[in-house]
């Protein structure tokens, strides 16, 4: 009954939106969607008492996000078409429901032996000392190679707006940001210190500090926005209680790196007002910025739906597996690169849905839709019951990555795979060692 009932009122927010934006009005069209975002994320974190719940962070990443695309304050918005409205319904309704009942089976059948999740002070504090300190000189190593490589530091360049992009070496970069993992590591270990009645050490400033020093070298928000977003959620999904105050504080500290890194970035306010046609010029940057950022991406799929003429039959979701296996070195037509279809040429980022339906249209975001479901069903089973603190590194990752699912295709960006693969190793040796140490 109480499933219907969430199929009902998400299906009758959905036509409603529909109607209401057909006939103009964007406001009330945005409402409707923001409301379901909203209400099924409380729903989920009542049932799950986190406020890091997949379910819910996924519906107001992803229908938030389609909500404050409704409103259409910017010249660049269009009028969505049935296969957008078609696919953004069906996607979440499929991965609410198989995540769910994934969750339930598992539970029910007791597939997996997993020991319940304790306070044991059998810590193995060596594996996160040694991957803190080998993980972080990896990718500072690997950042002096492409500083010498390349000639230039994206932070000390002048008027050169994209000098990230331009710093990077094919493979080595991979490792170069593979830093942006350590503060979230960094916090499981404070965590176990704090367990064995030990103050947080040397190693723990190194793991915080290091990464984020090395983000800000290469001017990149997302990577610092990542390094320390992963930080927090992996202290929430600890048990941390974080305090208004110290809510507001860590906001407020992430905007103003994020603000500084902009303007090192090169670009000027008028520069982005111009870019992102805003309905009203005068709407100030803090608003027109993150606005675009969200709202564009989901514009930007509506487009594809309309000028997309051929499928790419997999291989845009296949890309990472394409890459990292050097399949598209052996096979240089597997890595061909694709068209991407945009409002603006500048405006670039997309929602999580773009490839699955630039592979097979409305049948690709299906089938994406029934995959990540069982795989959120497994590791939300797994996270209630497993004793190994790097399911809680995942755990946080999977977090971040449905936070911002309107941002891009995550699970079709090999960066994505490589730095999961990687919370898998640390996840293995830290089972190796409880085993046998």
């Amino acid at each position: 009954m109480e499933d219907i009932k969430i199929l009902i009122i998400y299906t009758a927010a959905y036509i409603l939106s529909f109607i209401t934006g057909r006939a103009g009005l964007s406001a009330l069209s945005a409402a409707c969607l923001i409301g379901i975002a909203v209400f099924i994320y409380l729903k989920e974190k009542l049932i799950s008492k986190e406020l890091l719940n997949l379910r819910g962070l996924m519906a107001l990443g992803l229908l938030g996000g389609e909500g404050i695309a409704r409103l259409q304050l910017s010249n660049l918005s269009t009028d969505w078409t049935l296969s957008t409205w078609g696919s953004f319904y069906i996607f979440y309704l499929i991965f609410y429901f198989t995540s769910k009942y994934t969750e339930q089976l598992l539970d029910q059948k007791h597939f997996f032996k997993i020991s319940p999740l304790t306070d044991s002070k059998k810590s193995k504090l060596f594996i996160f000392k040694a991957v803190i300190l080998s993980v972080t000189f990896l990718s500072w190593a690997c950042f002096f190679f492409e500083a010498w490589k390349l000639q230039f530091i994206p932070l000390f360049t002048v008027d050169t707006p994209h000098a990230y992009s331009y710093f990077h070496l094919k493979g080595i970069h991979y490792f170069t940001t593979l830093a942006i993992l350590i503060p979230g590591v960094t916090m499981l270990y404070i965590d176990q210190r704090h367990k064995l009645s030990l103050l947080p050490d040397i190693i723990s400033g190194i793991g915080l500090f290091a990464p984020l020093i090395l983000c800000v070298l290469l001017v990149s928000r997302f990577q610092f926005m990542f390094a320390a977003i992963l930080a927090i959620f992996v202290t929430m999904v600890s048990g941390k209680k974080y305090k208004l105050w110290q809510i507001l504080i860590l906001g407020i500290l992430l905007i103003l790196v994020y603000v500084i890194i902009t303007i090192e970035r090169a670009h000027s306010v008028e520069y982005l007002n111009g870019i992102f046609e805003m309905k009203d010029p005068h709407t100030p940057i803090f608003i027109t910025q993150p606005y675009m950022y969200i709202a564009n991406n989901y514009d930007n799929f509506n487009v594809m739906t309309q000028k997309l003429s051929l499928h790419s039959w997999g291989l845009k979701m296949l890309y990472p597996v394409i890459t990292l296996t050097g399949l598209k070195f052996l096979f240089p037509s597997l890595g061909m690169a694709f068209p991407l279809f945009t409002n603006k040429e500048e405006l670039t980022t997309v929602t999580l849905l773009y490839d699955a339906w630039y592979d097979f249209g409305i049948a690709g975001v299906i089938i994406f839709a029934i995959i990540l479901g069982l795989v959120t069903g497994i590791i939300l089973y797994v996270h209630t019951k497993d004793v190994n603190p790097f399911s809680r590194l995942i755990y946080a990752e999977l977090a971040f990555y449905f936070s911002f699912s309107f941002f891009t295709t995550w699970f079709s960006n090999p960066a994505t795979w490589f730095y999961l693969g990687f919370s898998v190793l640390f996840y293995m040796a830290y089972h190796i060692s409880d085993r046998f140490c």
